[in-house]
């Protein structure tokens, strides 16, 4: 049986007696239903884990005590970021799902000419606490041991504006090179920019070539964009990373 892991971000010691937060109880007390004596695993996202038990359930509250810490290291060795289009809030959920599983690092939201979503300064920090708790459950289920950060929406041309070190691909259809083709040695990080539902405009891909950033296609079909992210960064991964 898979021990559940929980992200709760504070400092712990073996042997630490822990309150766990209200949401991590609500999960584990009253979802999955642990009880006393049974394990779990926390992280704080600073590196490795702790292996823990609950220790104490009343009606509201909950404690785990900290039996031992492991420096399992899951992250990958080359550090990406996804630049990604705002897309309709599921499949928007779904790519940075995936993005998480895949060994995301960072996630910057973009705003583009055909974002179909648009997002009113009113909305950015409730949009930006729904997509961290995206991240924070991703990151619970697929042993990562690091917290992917979530920037604040971008426009595409403030974005090329912020000074990047290593390399900018964007993912566009036409007769560009495949990721699997990119020469080993290409300079990290690497940041990966994938369109809204309809694409970038060919003027924003021009602006981007014109900035540095370097086109990529996944070949002759056009996928989804949150399809598209997948793909992308799993072939990243494989060519630079550790899949």
């Amino acid at each position: 049986m898979r021990i559940p892991r929980f992200y709760v971000p504070q400092p712990f010691a073996v042997g630490q007696e822990v309150t766990l937060p209200d949401t991590t109880f609500r999960h584990a007390v009253q979802v999955l239903r642990l009880g006393v004596g049974e394990p779990l695993i926390l992280f704080n996202g600073e590196g490795g884990e702790y292996v823990a038990h609950m220790s104490h359930i009343s009606k509201r509250t909950a404690s785990v005590l900290i039996d031992s810490f492991s420096a399992i290291d899951t992250e990958s060795p080359v550090h990406l970021t996804l630049v990604q289009a705002v897309i309709k809030p599921d499949k928007m959920d779904f790519a940075l799902q995936k993005a998480v599983e895949l060994g995301v690092n960072t996630i910057q939201p973009l705003i583009t000419q055909r974002s179909v979503v648009r997002i009113g300064k009113e909305q950015v920090d409730k949009k930006l606490l729904h997509w961290e708790g995206i991240v924070v459950a991703a990151c619970e289920q697929s042993g990562r041991t690091r917290m992917p950060t979530v920037q604040a929406p971008l426009t595409l041309e403030r974005w090329l504006e912020t000074p990047l070190s290593g390399t900018r691909m964007i993912l566009a259809p036409g007769d560009f090179p495949r990721i699997n083709a990119m020469p080993a040695d290409l300079p990290t990080p690497i940041a990966l920019l994938i369109g809204p539902e309809g694409g970038f405009t060919g003027a924003e891909v021009e602006t981007c070539v014109q900035a540095g950033v370097m086109p990529v296609s996944l070949g002759p079909r056009i996928l989804r964009a949150e399809t598209a992210s997948s793909a992308a960064l799993a072939l990243l991964q494989h060519r630079f990373g550790d899949l």
